[in-house]
């Protein structure tokens, strides 16, 4: 890392230190079935934070359950199984003082090349174990992997690991967890639990109260999240950098917008000093902007915004959302926006089995809403070629140029054990031959269907999941057919 981001981790270390107060475990992105159960819960007031951000807070999460189990607000009899799974939950993840050690296993044909928010085997075989401890000055996740064959030569793993201390309400962590930012099920056009996740320095609030002042209020409970990560030693400009930012908020309980920022910066042969930083932080790295040339181009940035809107239809939420992502800025504003939409409903059946249908777009072009689509743009940039880590997309993980309808559904019991659904059709790479692209290097049409079941037992959690991808390439018509399948246990 450079001397620039090695500072702000030993600062943030030593303030987090001096006055750690109630450290805060993490729900990672991953486990549908639980976001399923926690977006219910927030649509129907029972938690008033920002619930697109992912990891969450699982004391934030906790400090809005119990308020309503003491305030004693009146749930409809069918989200009470919801509510009381969702507490147990939280109330086990935060136990302070009890440390845990867990072990998993897992082995997959074929894994998916395009990641949606269900949390798959990324590699052929894995053997992982994990130490979790809290207290209320430390939080300690730990997990070491074994991988088989591994795609990008990293046989033994770190991911999904934390070390936290807290400043106030303010969380420091050396983290290398995955991360989701936006309300889409199938993606996120700027983060996205695609790519393995980036080891990083990362300052977030454990809880997402409200500011006091009158001027700030209006915006409702909120939540921020910033992320200094180190990319990996083989990329296009080796050691490079990450920069994240993210603020939710709530004004409404029907309304949760989303405002995040991300860049590629820094890197060997490139400027990497404070000034630098400062300049790609007010927007101040393209080419043609006052003292800005090729040689002292701070970085490649994406930013944007999303928003959730739910209403209730026949007593039961419906939602309609979106992320707009530019890739470039003109006027000191995101332009060339990346565009996701998307539409959801919720419903719980008499036999008490609660269940989320989606339909969602993904347009990964840029200029995707006008009449004229700008191809070749999108997660490319000209010093850092191509916004990935460890060769997989940061955001979506279609990669650019493509199009593609995804519909799916989630079905959770009242025992917590769920089936997953996913099915996209539509096209990649819409342009024609990129050796960068990820998923395809020409331009194909996909359809696709993913099946998964997970059954929580006395032994620990299964994940099965079973999946069929058909694959045209539009400039010879040849077609290839794959079948793929995962099987993963965990001690949980």
């Amino acid at each position: 890392m450079s001397r620039f981001s090695n500072s702000v981790l030993l600062l943030g270390l030593v303030f987090g230190l001096q006055s750690a107060a109630n450290s805060a475990p993490q729900a990672e992105p991953g486990d549908a079935g639980l976001r399923h159960d926690i977006q219910v819960l927030a649509d129907y007031g029972a938690i008033s934070g920002p619930v697109t951000t992912w990891p969450l807070s699982w004391d934030a999460l906790l400090s809005d359950l119990e308020k309503i189990k003491l305030d004693d607000l009146v749930l409809p009899n069918a989200v009470i199984p919801t509510f009381e799974r969702v507490l147990a939950r939280a109330r086990w993840e935060t136990e302070r003082g009890e440390y845990a050690l867990e072990v998993g296993v897992s082995g997959a044909e074929k894994p998916t090349q395009i990641r949606g928010f269900s949390n798959s085997p990324r590699e052929r075989g894995e053997i992982a174990a994990a130490y979790s401890w809290f207290s209320k000055h430390l939080s300690i996740d730990l997990n070491l992997s074994a991988v088989d064959k591994p795609s990008d030569g990293e046989d033994a793993r770190a991911d999904g690991s934390q070390i936290g201390v807290d400043l106030g309400n303010w969380s420091i962590a050396a983290s290398t967890m995955d991360r989701w930012w936006g309300p889409g099920w199938d993606g996120s056009l700027i983060l996205s639990n695609n790519a393995r996740p980036i080891p990083a320095l990362t300052i977030g609030r454990n809880q997402t109260n409200e500011f006091e002042s009158k001027w700030l209020s209006w915006i409702g409970p909120w939540d921020m999240n910033v992320i200094f990560g180190q990319l990996e030693k083989e990329g296009v400009v080796p050691n490079a950098q990450f920069f994240g930012m993210r603020i939710g908020f709530r004004p409404f309980q029907s309304l949760e917008i989303g405002l995040s920022r991300t860049a590629q910066w820094c890197g060997d042969g490139r400027p990497c000093g404070f000034d630098t930083f400062t300049d790609l932080i007010f927007g101040k790295d393209n080419i043609g902007d006052a003292g800005t040339d090729a040689d002292n181009e701070p970085g490649n940035q994406m930013a944007g915004v999303d928003a959730r809107w739910t209403t209730f239809w026949f007593g039961t939420p419906v939602s309609l959302y979106g992320q707009m992502i530019g890739e470039d800025e003109a006027g000191g504003f995101p332009s060339r926006y990346l565009g996701q939409f998307g539409i959801e409903g919720s419903a719980i059946t008499r036999g008490q089995n609660s269940y989320r249908w989606f339909a969602e777009v993904a347009g990964t072009s840029c200029d995707v809403v006008k009449s004229t689509v700008l191809y070749g743009c999108a997660y490319r940039q000209r010093i850092y070629r191509s916004y990935t880590y460890e060769g997989r997309i940061i955001g979506h993980g279609l990669d650019n140029d493509a199009l593609v309808y995804s519909v799916g559904a989630v079905v959770v019991s009242e025992a917590g054990n769920s089936w997953q659904v996913l099915g996209r059709f539509g096209d990649l790479n819409r342009v024609g031959s990129d050796p960068d692209h990820s998923v395809a290097l020409v331009p194909q049409e996909l359809a696709s269907l993913d099946i998964k079941y997970s059954r929580n037992s006395r032994i620990g959690r299964f994940d099965i999941g079973v999946g069929f991808e058909r694959r045209e390439i539009l400039a010879t018509s040849a077609n290839k057919n794959d079948t793929r399948g995962f099987l993963q246990w965990t001690s949980r």
